[in-house]
């Protein structure tokens, strides 16, 4: 159950505060859509230096020594776990490498820190001359997710506007929702993983307010103690205001706010940041700017906007009708997933 309290409207409907959504036996939904969108993805190495690789097709002399092995090797693992590097064999001079990014880039160092998902690779290099690479594949599982959202993420029922459910708005049922969505995949790797909803209308509406401190997000972090921070607002932001009242500095703060207080409770969060499915240009200027600057993980959803196919005509309310529709949702939930595996 979420529990809620009304707010006023706007353009968009601010989010209804929700509670935790408990652990549930939902199958992993299946995606439908296609189309695809770019964004910053960050993998954070306890050390090391990255290597371009070369944009050349060129003869490789390569060193005759088996790769090095992971600890552990592969599989679903938590969030920040360390994964180490090691052989039997060291050959004279060698470095170990490993690649976040199938190859691209090479990092140098012996262990990495588990911030995505998907395959990495591992090799030794002696000079300019590396051994051939070992692959393995990781998933990342996390404890609890908190989602700072709008009308998008949750909306109670407004009959006057023509909306009756309570979820993520014009989705046409709970589970057809990108929280939901997204919910239901991560417990797949996770049965045990929990769900706080939490509304982002202060800084949406707020922000620039000598009046406006954010300490409705104090409580949520002290008490649910999230790994897993999920962004995912803009659209109520009046792009006109962006510079006049300084968004971007209040941005800033709130990203601040949430590193402090889960300083406080001594855990690794994972905080994922996304662009509007509106046309909100310097919005998302700002939102894309900051998320890069801190290394955090930008989701892109960019090829949302003018698109019909993925917003709710059927309502004859604006407000509603400008709402992602399932296709909306399931797309939303789909980049989301892409960022945090």
């Amino acid at each position: 159950m979420i529990v809620v309290a009304i707010s006023s409207c706007v353009k968009d409907y601010p989010a209804q505060v929700g509670n935790i959504i408990p652990p549930t036996n939902t199958a992993t939904p299946t995606s439908t859509t296609s189309c695809s969108c770019t964004g910053v993805s960050s993998t954070t190495p306890t050390s090391g230096t990255t290597i371009p690789a070369s944009s050349t097709t060129v003869a490789v002399d390569t060193l005759d020594a088996s790769p090095p092995h992971f600890s552990p090797n592969g599989g679903n693992f938590y969030f920040s776990t360390i994964v180490k590097l090691a052989s039997d064999t060291l050959p004279p001079q060698a470095v170990y490498e490993f690649s976040l990014d199938n190859g691209t880039t090479w990092q140098i160092g012996q262990q990495f820190t588990l911030t995505t998902g998907g395959k990495i690779l591992t090799r030794f290099r002696v000079g300019n001359k590396p051994s051939r690479s070992r692959a393995a594949s990781f998933t990342l599982y996390y404890q609890r997710m908190l989602i700072v959202g709008n009308s998008i993420m949750s909306h109670a029922p407004a009959p006057e506007i023509g909306w009756t459910n309570f979820n993520g708005m014009a989705a046409s049922a709970p589970e057809k929702d990108f929280v939901h969505l997204l919910t239901a995949r991560l417990q797949t790797l996770n049965p045990d993983m929990t769900v706080r909803l939490q509304s982002g209308a202060g800084i949406e509406l707020d922000f620039g307010k000598s009046t406006y401190t954010m300490d409705e997000f104090t409580e949520p972090l002290q008490t649910f103690k999230p790994d897993l921070i999920v962004v995912r607002l803009g659209e109520n932001v009046v792009d006109g205001d962006v510079q006049t009242r300084n968004f971007e500095g209040q941005f800033r703060q709130f990203l601040e706010r949430l590193k402090q207080l889960s300083r406080g409770y001594n855990q690794p969060v994972q905080i994922v940041i996304s662009t509007c499915v509106w046309e909100h240009p310097a919005t998302d200027a700002i939102l894309k700017k900051v998320a890069a600057e801190n290394g955090y993980p930008l989701v892109d959803l960019s090829c949302l906007i003018g698109q019909p196919q993925y917003f709710a005509s059927q309502y004859a309310n604006p407000g509603v009708a400008a709402h992602p529709n399932d296709t909306g949702m399931q797309k939303i939930s789909d980049l989301i997933w892409v960022k945090i595996q």
